[in-house]
């Protein structure tokens, strides 16, 4: 299982060795690029490889740093979510490394700017694989510290350190919420291991490990109900981590940061962080939801259920807030950003919803909007590269001079909105089934800001294609970018066709064992098993 251990260790090395790397090649960029991509190429991989292991396993799977187990060690466990979230991650940083490169022609730092791409990478990547609390602890720190510095990358720009700053500060507020909330946990339970935690959790009365001919079997545990010190520490850590993870994925009212960081930062940076770093909140969420307090009894079922509730609400405010936003905003990028608030908005309400068919439609929802708003970001991006300017009113007409970023953006613009037969479309059909289950306006909401963006898209898109430029100027379409966006437009109608497969052999099975906290707590135990024989 060395790959598990592997594939967040690859960008992290590869992040440490580049400036020296840049030193010994004189700061040749064409070298810093194959530098980069290879990378992100062997992180891509890796994931991969793990991807193919964790659908080939029952169980999840265990690696340990040092030989250390739970709770003692730093463990990585990674389930079916996981290993696809990774995998997806792996497979938007490789693109976006590529589209980089063009990008920032005329930029110096690049070396500084990969180095920081590839800790980026290898933060989120350990965020989504690792099974200790403390542990996300750090992973959330890696990606934070990247993203604030790739949004301040146009130092010389008083709106990008600005922005910086703001979203720096925020998430200090949040990671610092995060950080008492373990602190807690620990107290309350003398560990932060996932597994751990879910064990003590459901299984309070276990307070040893039965080891018998080198395995261990869950049906010696004892089931109880929770403690009051328990529900108690239970509920002031959960609404420390909730309120910390909706700061991370800009849910009303912790959004703010976002409209400026996004735009600020160099629109392949605004990709990853619309389109991946936004979904640490989302993933945390679910795992401490989903995975460590799933299926709990009696007071600390009604603690689970509030929280719940409190995460569907603020989650369709941001939802009807973040739609309301695009319409009004002469920054395309902006927007965009605002985009992102409404569909996290769809993210928290299926999350907070807590039934399995809410999961499913969250976690395919979560991986096409990261998909598609990578997509927006990048063909939004062709246009302002080439004319230096995100007003949408000094982009008029160009779309008839970039054939292939204008189709992409349209794919873009259609699949976010719901259109079929694009991807999206078939993650927010499983979201209003999920949310008209539970109830009847949270899917009036979704419907709603879909047709309110709708609006807001096709403005920017007849802007594009149909406006009349103020002023003639020569572009050249970059072929190198409008691939990239090209790629990511033929992969949205390519999940959209086969959505009904992939729900069936990728999703269904990932949330499935998401919520069997058994299983969590039996890979732990049996690799604890092996180590003690």
């Amino acid at each position: 299982m060395d790959v598990i251990g592997l594939t967040p260790i690859i960008p992290i090395l590869f992040a440490f060795a580049l400036p020296l790397t840049s030193i010994l090649i004189k700061g040749n960029r064409k070298l810093i690029q194959a530098y980069a991509l290879t990378g992100t190429g062997l992180t891509l991989v890796s994931s991969f490889k793990l991807f193919q292991l964790a659908y080939a396993s029952e169980n999840p799977l265990v690696y340990t740093f040092g030989k250390w187990i739970a709770p003692i060690g730093i463990v990585y466990e990674v389930d079916k979510l996981s290993a696809l979230i990774a995998l997806i991650t792996a497979a938007l940083m490789f693109l976006i490394a590529i589209y980089s490169y063009r990008y920032l022609e005329h930029d110096e730092g690049l070396e500084w700017y990969y180095t920081l791409y590839l800790g980026l990478e290898s933060g989120l990547l350990g965020v989504l694989l690792t099974g200790d609390a403390f542990n996300l602890f750090v992973m959330i720190e890696v990606t934070s510290i990247a993203a604030y510095a790739l949004v301040m990358f146009y130092r010389d720009r008083g709106d990008s350190v600005t922005a910086g700053f703001k979203y720096g500060l925020i998430g200090a507020i949040g990671t610092t919420m995060y950080f008492i909330a373990l602190g807690i946990l620990y107290g309350a339970f003398g560990t932060v291991n996932f597994a751990h935690l879910a064990m003590k959790i459901h299984l309070p009365a276990a307070s040893f490990i039965k080891v018998s001919s080198g395995y261990v079997t869950l049906d010696v545990l004892l089931k109880a109900e929770p403690t009051w010190n328990i529900i108690l520490a239970s509920g002031v850590a959960l609404a420390l981590a909730t309120w910390a993870f909706l700061i991370k994925a800009a849910i009303v009212p912790n959004h703010f940061w976002l409209p400026e960081a996004h735009p600020a930062a160099p629109s392949p940076i605004s990709a990853i962080l619309s389109g991946l770093v936004v979904n640490v909140g989302v993933y945390a969420m679910i795992r401490f939801l989903y995975t460590v307090y799933s299926d709990v009894s009696g007071e600390l079922a009604h603690v689970v259920n509030v929280l719940s509730a409190v995460v569907i609400a603020l989650g369709a405010v941001s939802a009807l807030f973040g739609a309301f936003m695009m319409t009004i905003q002469k920054d395309v990028k902006r927007l965009i950003a605002y985009s992102t608030i409404m569909h996290m908005g769809y993210l928290f309400m299926a999350v907070g919803v807590g039934s399995s068919l809410g999961l499913q439609a969250a976690v395919f929802h979560l991986i096409n909007h990261a998909v598609a708003k990578a997509l927006l970001f990048l063909a939004a991006g062709i246009f302002i590269h080439a004319v230096g300017s995100r007003n949408v009113e000094n982009l008029a007409g160009l779309g008839r001079k970039m054939p292939i970023a204008t189709f992409s953006l349209a794919i873009a613009t259609l699949s976010l909105v719901g259109v079929p037969p694009f991807n999206v479309f078939f993650s927010k059909l499983a979201l209003f089934n999920a949310l008209i289950e539970e109830n009847f306006g949270l899917a009036l909401v979704l419907v709603i800001s879909s047709a309110i963006a709708l609006f807001a898209y096709m403005k920017v898109f007849y802007i594009i294609w149909f406006g009349k430029p103020r002023k003639e100027i020569e572009v050249k379409e970059p072929m190198s970018m409008s691939l990239v966006v090209l790629v990511l437009a033929l992969t949205c109608l390519a999940i959209g066709l086969l959505a009904p497969v992939i729900l069936d052999k990728f999703i269904a099975p990932a949330a499935e064992q998401t919520v069997n906290y058994q299983v969590y707590i039996k890979a732990i135990l049996e690799l604890a098993s092996k180590t003690l024989s």
